[in-house]
């Protein structure tokens, strides 16, 4: 059945149309983007380098091609962090729930839709006419619950910023790592090559001297014993090499990469590690994004404390009635509608939300002493690996490489028997890997030391900025014109 809609409706329509667009004025109107906490993100990751910028990284496919990196030239440490900030799927995940965050700021900031309802009566007594009545309502809670539910939405989202530039370092640290490991397995798998050339030559020398009777052939079984040793030392070597490789591949994002390439760059790299315990934790105050994190969230739950305890004020509401009877006779009626809070009081509520503050600065109390405590473990596990790196490298490492070319002429010379001979050459492949492994270790300690002072050594870079979260829409050019 179609109703005519007469000038008299259109202005009642019009009357509440008015009432409800001033009402929402001050609501203001935020922008959905979320391109100034991506910036932010980018420029808290930026704390540890790579060759290129992480806002460009992140503008690239997750799986397509990079330009750092073809999978063949040789890797670097900066273009292997390139290549894991583009492909690694958490981060641009983490990228995701930073838009979803954004979002979520702007929808707390809207107040509630108003509710408009019409009835047209029809006459059933045969008279002329009918009624009609148009209701409109507003809540008005939202005035003084806003600002909580805006308050904790921004905590949130400035919380997913720290989380996701907190994760950019996590992952370059362990690129770093294991581009370390790779050079590391390369060192070794060169070391083991050597030895086998020392000992090849040493079963030569063997074998010419069985051959014109001067040594039982019992000393040629043991030279042939440590070059077969020596061999498989190299098969050892070239399938731990692969494997470090697959390991730096599935942290790159390329889990099925060519393993066709060399790792270059220092074993340690040369970087200023400052060694002043309270000048590192001073910096770890400062720096660590996973406490600004954590105190982001103990402002996420003050603000929704903030709002629980407005459960204890009435929900309020305003209309506004047209109605228009069988005798045409119109009236405007204003209403009113308070729900008062007598039977939840919102004391439940506020319970659990103190209790989840006080749990909240728990988290927070705990990553800041884990930042601590990590700095200081760190920093003596870099200690204790720079200076065994040290001995080994200036002392260990000449003597026994002295002791085994000395050996070889002296044995050459029948001056030594065998045993002495295969005893050196075994020292010093042994002084050589573990020289390897100690600098492997001293740049894993430096990466955790790094990580736990917030991803740099240089207080500008680590310094944790404040987010300032745009709450409106960006001014277009014409806007700004005007």
């Amino acid at each position: 059945m179609h109703v005519p809609i007469t000038g008299s409706v259109l202005r009642s329509l019009t009357l509440h149309t008015t009432v409800f667009a001033a009402l929402l004025a001050g609501s203001g109107c935020a922008s959905l983007d979320a391109s100034r906490e991506l910036q932010a993100t980018a420029e808290a990751a930026r704390r540890v380098t790579g060759s290129i910028d992480p806002a460009e990284v992140w503008s690239l496919p997750v799986e397509g091609e990079s330009p750092a990196w073809n999978g063949h030239v040789p890797l670097t440490y900066d273009d292997a962090v390139a290549v894991s900030l583009q492909g690694d799927p958490r981060i641009r995940r983490s990228l995701a729930v930073i838009v979803e965050r954004r979002a979520w700021y702007v929808q707390e900031g809207l107040p509630p839709n108003p509710t408009v309802a019409f009835g047209i009566g029809i006459a059933v007594d045969g008279l002329s006419g009918a009624p009609l009545m148009v209701q409109g309502l507003q809540m008005l809670s939202w005035l003084w619950k806003n600002p909580h539910r805006v308050a904790a939405a921004e905590a949130e989202l400035r919380a997913a910023v720290y989380d996701a530039a907190f994760l950019c370092v996590d992952l370059m640290a362990r690129t770093r790592m294991q581009v370390a490991a790779v050079l590391a397995a390369q060192q070794v798998l060169d070391y083991d090559r050597q030895y086998v050339d020392i000992t090849n030559q040493t079963l030569k020398l063997v074998q010419a001297r069985v051959d014109v009777g001067e040594l039982p052939l019992l000393e040629l079984d043991r030279a042939v014993l440590d070059y077969r040793e020596a061999m498989e030392g190299v098969i050892a070597s070239e399938y731990a090499l692969e494997q470090s490789k697959l390991e730096l591949l599935a942290t790159m994002g390329r889990p099925t990469a060519s393993t066709d390439w060399r790792a270059t760059g220092d074993l340690p790299p040369k970087w200023d590690v400052p060694t002043d315990e309270q000048a590192l934790l001073d910096l770890a105050a400062t720096g660590r994004l996973d406490v600004a994190s954590a105190r982001e969230a103990v402002l996420q739950i003050q603000a929704e404390l903030g709002l629980a305890e407005t459960r204890k004020f009435p929900e309020i509401g305003v209309g506004l009635d047209f109605k228009r009877n069988f005798s045409d006779r119109k009236a405007i009626t204003p209403s009113m509608s308070i729900t008062v809070p007598i039977l939840d009081n919102g004391d439940p509520a506020i319970a659990i939300q103190s209790a989840r503050l006080d749990a909240a600065l728990m988290d927070l109390l705990s990553t800041i002493e884990l930042a601590q405590s990590s700095v200081r473990m760190s920093l003596n596990r870099y200690q204790d690996a720079r200076d065994r790196t040290r001995i080994i490298r200036d002392y260990q490492l000449q003597a026994a490489v002295s002791a085994q070319e000395r050996s070889d002429a002296a044995y050459r010379e029948g001056v030594i028997d065998l045993n002495t001979l295969l005893m050196t050459q075994r020292q010093r492949i042994t002084v050589e890997r573990n020289l390897v492994m100690q600098e492997l270790m001293t740049m894993d300690a430096m990466c955790y030391l790094r990580m736990a002072v917030g991803g740099s050594f240089d207080p500008t870079l680590d310094a944790v900025e404040p987010i300032e979260i745009e709450a409106r829409a960006p001014a277009t050019e014409q806007e700004n014109a005007s």
